[in-house]
């Protein structure tokens, strides 16, 4: 009797395996409900949010800057899509759905998204997209992720515009200045990161853009962090083109992005791939063989066969953070961060802080170094503690980076310090 009962049991838990995906039996289902919000205390909220994801509790994830977990619903909205696409024997599709969520998500017309993998893809399809010619300049920053500035510096290399890397101010008012110290009569472009992949500061990407703009200057902002940690609105910033990436703090599937393309900018870059979508007609038994003009919206920047579970991944992730609330999450991440701040400065004078004290120039990534330490040997005995962060190399900046997202708390903030805080008396 006690084998059938374990051969049942062993049944059970596999069909439940095959049914919801693998993950930790621990966790909470995705049946909690998360429409009563405001009816909880602040703490009983959290807890409530942080059992919508898979995460063990046994880890300390504070790497979202790199990737975010995403939340049981987008899982299963991507598990449950692809399995009705198995079974009906189904072809493409969502491409709707998902732009229609992004657009309402970010602030802009639907007909000004298109979906990409990632946001290196994005940027490449502004970067060789643009009409540029040797000499003009694009201006960018000293903290820049390789998926930004490879395409400009690959394009530098073969056509020979010029990269102008600009410095960060330790306030939006030093950033500004900064700023226009760097514009000459050959700027054509000003494509910098909204937050740094490196230190995490906000930059002021909303009068950077005003500026340039008066100066009929090109503007497209690196948008990798900000949606789903700030509560942003593309109108309001007023770029020309903002990229970003839904598998960060979105929290939505891996391999999923966006490019916003203003209407208004819509003619300035040239499509280079063709493909399902891109066109509004082609004709192969003409002669010559042609294809007439591209659609007049994001399509003409992306095309072929795509994942349709993924999009409705998108669609789960934007339900998921409206569900909370764009600024409620805003405040949480910010608050985390400012804790996390706070505790570091108290902590050690050792300790150099990289991200900005000053409240609009920080967001929910945290970055400091501790002086005479290599700060990847930091990340290491974090990792020895299950706690996730990540170690910044570029630029020589040797530092580590920590993002807080809404799944963190205090508590776990605390063990951080406390590893930091052995990591500095071990070598005194």
């Amino acid at each position: 009797m006690t084998n059938r009962r374990n051969f049942i049991k062993q049944s059970l838990l596999a069909s439940g395996a095959l049914s919801f995906g693998i993950h930790d039996v621990n966790a909470s289902p995705l049946s909690v409900s998360l429409s009563n919000l405001n009816d909880l205390e602040d703490e009983q909220l959290w807890k409530l949010i942080r059992s919508q994801f898979p995460l063990l509790s046994n880890k300390t994830f504070l790497n979202n800057g790199t990737s975010g977990p995403s939340p049981f619903s987008v899982i299963h909205a991507i598990q449950n899509e692809m399995m009705d696409i198995e079974k009906n024997g189904r072809y493409g599709g969502n491409e709707d759905i998902a732009i229609n969520a992004l657009a309402r998500f970010l602030g802009t017309q639907q007909s000004e998204i298109s979906l990409t993998r990632n946001v290196t893809e994005g940027i490449n399809i502004i970067c060789w997209g643009l009409n540029l010619k040797a000499g003009d300049e694009i201006i960018m920053t000293k903290h820049e992720h390789v998926g930004h500035a490879g395409p400009w510096l690959n394009r530098a290399k073969l056509h020979g515009i010029v990269a102008k890397p600009m410095e960060l101010g330790k306030t939006a008012e030093e950033t500004i200045a900064l700023f226009k110290k760097t514009l000459t009569k050959k700027t054509k472009v000003v494509s910098i990161p909204h937050i740094p992949c490196t230190i995490g500061q906000v930059l002021p990407v909303k009068e950077i853009c005003a500026i340039a703009k008066s100066m009929g200057i090109l503007t497209m902002i690196d948008g990798a962090h900000p949606p789903g940690m700030l509560s942003i609105d593309l109108k309001d910033i007023n770029c020309d083109f903002y990229v970003g990436c839904c598998h960060k703090w979105m929290l939505g599937p891996k391999g999923t992005g966006f490019l916003y393309v203003s209407e208004n900018a819509r003619s300035l870059v040239q499509v280079y791939y063709g493909g399902g979508g891109v066109d509004t007609g082609w004709d192969m038994l003409s002669n010559p063989p042609k294809m007439e003009s591209y659609v007049d919206n994001g399509h003409r920047y992306f095309y072929g066969t795509q994942n349709a579970a993924l999009f409705k991944g998108i669609e789960a992730a934007v339900l998921f953070q409206e569900q909370i609330g764009k600024q409620r999450i805003e405040n949480r991440v910010k608050q985390l961060a400012n804790y996390l701040q706070e505790q570091l400065l108290k902590l050690s004078t050792d300790i150099e802080m990289l991200t900005p004290t000053e409240s609009l120039s920080k967001g929910a990534q945290i970055a400091f170094k501790i002086k005479g330490k290599e700060m990847s040997e930091l990340q290491k005995k974090g990792y020895e503690n299950n706690i996730i962060t990540r170690y910044v190399p570029e630029n020589n900046i040797n530092c580590l980076r920590v993002s807080t997202h809404i799944y963190n708390n205090e508590t776990e903030l605390d063990s951080l310090l406390k590893v930091i805080d052995q990591f500095i008396k071990n070598d005194k």
